[in-house]
Formats: C-alpha cells, structure tokens, sequence
C-alpha cells in the first residue's frame, strides 16, 4: 500500500515562459453526424514542433499543456526506473533572429493510468452537454481535490493520469525526490490534495476520448469497460 503523497508537475512561470505550437502541428477534425455545431479538434495527427522561449529550464511547456524534456532529465528518469512514461522526439527551433541551436528535447507521454477520478472529487459526466453522436464528453470540474485519485483504480505507475485530467500530469513522491535532488528547472510539484482551479476559468471538462492520449490499444483496453475509449 503506498502511503505517499502524490504530485502533479506544472510549468513553473517564475522561471521560464512556454513554448509555441508552430504551424506543422496538424489535429484531427471532428464533425457531428448529427449535430454540425459540434465540430471540434480531436487528436493530434503529426509529431510536436514548437518554437521555443529564450528562457527555458530542464522542463519546457507549451501553452497547449504538453510537457517537454531535456536529455538530462530523460537520462535521470531512466537511470532512476521511473514507469509510467514514454517519449516521443519533439522538434524545436528558436525564433528566426535567434543564432542558438535549440536543445535536443523529447515529449513525455504519460502511460500510467490513476482510473476515474471519484464522484466525491465533484467530477461528473455531464449527459446535457456530452453528445453520443460524436463521442464528445463534457464533465463537470472538481470541487475537492483531495479525492481525485483513488488509489485502489490506479495501476501503481510513478507517473499517470486521471481521468477525465488527461492533462494533469500526476506523480509520485519518488519522481517529486528525483526532480528535487537533480534541482531540475522548469517545473514546480503542487500537491495533489491542495490543487485549485486558476482564477478567471471557467470550470468545465472537455478531455475528448482516451485514445486521443493513450495508445488505441490500451484505450480499448482501458477505456472500452468505461465506455471513454
């Protein structure tokens, strides 16, 4: 039984700004058959380019919420048997009056899954705004964090998700050491019990379906019993 804390990495905005999507990144688009109204983005169909800030840490985040990794930081999770994570090479460049050559980065794509998030955390699909049409799912946000992840649903990964948080990045007190005693920079561990949503949003969930983050194997997997694949 783990009797840790658990963590959700964040961008860290005193120390680095985020990085940009550039126009090679292509997402899926979605139309209702049913509804047109209901047209949205899905998955993201090519590789992460982005152009980069001048100030960045060891962790580098877009405004889109990916979380991007230096290899110091790649080579340190790997080094230390962090689970729960794959990568993916990203491209990045600077802007074009920038001389330096932009580091070699890598996306980190959580694996692990943290299940549903409990009813007693305030989430909730919401039919009313959800469309079985499309597959669109809304949900209502959390009002308690401190039950958000129900440790018997989650698989024992250090890093994970849960849903429908798909871009929380949740982990353990084993990553949270190892982030604190390489001193990585660009990140900060907000703890998961005390999480809060920002000022000024509007609380609502639209997270699309797991395999848009998940493979399509483990979604089915995964999502096929849950009916969020």
């Amino acid at each position: 039984m783990y009797d840790g804390k658990f963590w959700r990495l964040d961008d860290d905005d005193r120390e680095s700004a985020l990085a940009d999507w550039t126009d090679d990144v292509r997402l899926e688009q979605i139309v209702c058959p049913r509804y047109p109204g209901h047209r949205r983005a899905g998955r993201r169909l090519t590789p992460l380019t982005v152009e980069l800030p001048v100030t960045f840490g060891d962790f580098v985040w877009t405004w889109g919420g990916e979380c991007l990794i230096q290899a110091s930081v790649l080579a340190a999770f790997r080094g230390r048997g962090i689970s729960g994570f794959e990568v993916r090479r990203a491209a990045a460049r600077f802007p074009r009056d920038h001389s330096q050559p932009a580091p070699e980065l890598w996306e980190l794509v959580i694996t692990g899954w943290g299940g549903v998030a409990p009813p007693e955390s305030g989430i909730r699909l919401d039919e009313s705004k959800s469309c079985n049409a499309c597959g669109h799912l809304s949900y209502t946000a959390f009002t308690d964090a401190s039950h958000l992840i129900d440790p018997r649903a989650w698989d024992g990964s250090d890093c994970f998700i849960v849903w429908p948080l798909p871009r929380y990045h949740f982990v353990t007190d084993r990553v949270r050491d190892l982030i604190c005693s390489e001193e990585f920079t660009g990140v900060s561990l907000l703890d998961a019990n005390e999480l809060k949503w920002p000022a000024g949003v509007i609380p609502a969930l639209s997270p699309g379906r797991l395999s848009y983050w998940f493979s399509e194997e483990a979604a089915r997997r995964i999502g096929g019993p849950l009916g969020i694949a």
